[in-house]
């Protein structure tokens, strides 16, 4: 299957277009604040950047179970770079490629990964769930594509076929001819079978 590049997603209709990039914070924004938007927005964790945007961290509701409310500590006194992760994180390019990106969040043990570019500012952040939902649509969309073009390999056979017994039955070819024609014909037909056969093997072990 081709190789989906993030920058991709978004023509896949997988993520919604956002102009302004992801909810992020700035690394003094208090947990508190952050902890109110992850109630709001319905989310678990977000990238943290500098004055410039440029990515410097990443903060999950994980850190602030671990680091925050395990130790009693006041979520109005501590702030986004005491807690974040700024060390190894999760990161990718627009240009890479869904599989780049997903070996980014395992080999981390994270859940998201943070886009960015050229310069290190954030331009997206997204999940395990993102990437598996644009590899299915891209499977769904290739198997369409095949269906059509078995569809057309079947069609012109058929076609030959029935131009050859009209052309039999007023006596334009002859005998000889029109077994030559159904022939091609029939294999035409067999040869898109098998061919349609395995690309349906080759998306199954895919999808696996």
């Amino acid at each position: 299957m081709k190789k989906i590049t993030i920058s991709e997603l978004e023509k896949l209709g997988v993520i919604s277009p956002r102009p302004g990039g992801p909810i992020r914070f700035k690394p003094d924004t208090p947990i508190s604040e952050i902890a109110k938007s992850f109630e709001e927005n319905h989310i678990g964790s977000v990238p943290i950047v500098d004055e410039n945007d440029v990515h410097v961290g990443v903060l999950s509701e994980r850190d602030m179970a671990i680091k925050l409310v395990a130790q009693g500590r006041d979520s109005d006194l501590v702030v986004a770079k005491e807690i974040m992760r700024s060390g190894d994180i999760a990161r990718a390019k627009e240009t890479d490629t869904i599989n780049y990106a997903i070996e980014q969040i395992k080999s981390r043990g994270a859940r998201h990964v943070t886009i960015v570019d050229e310069e290190g500012k954030v331009i997206n952040f997204l999940s395990l769930k993102d990437f598996f939902l644009a590899t299915q649509k891209e499977v769904k969309s290739l198997k369409k594509k095949q269906l059509q073009m078995v569809r057309l390999q079947i069609l012109i056979p058929i076609i030959l076929v029935i131009t050859a017994i009209s052309a039999f039955s007023f006596s334009f070819l002859d005998e000889k001819y029109i077994v030559g024609i159904v022939s091609a014909a029939l294999l035409a037909i067999g040869i898109a079978t098998i061919l349609t056969a395995k690309k349906n093997i080759s998306y199954e072990n895919e999808e696996a």
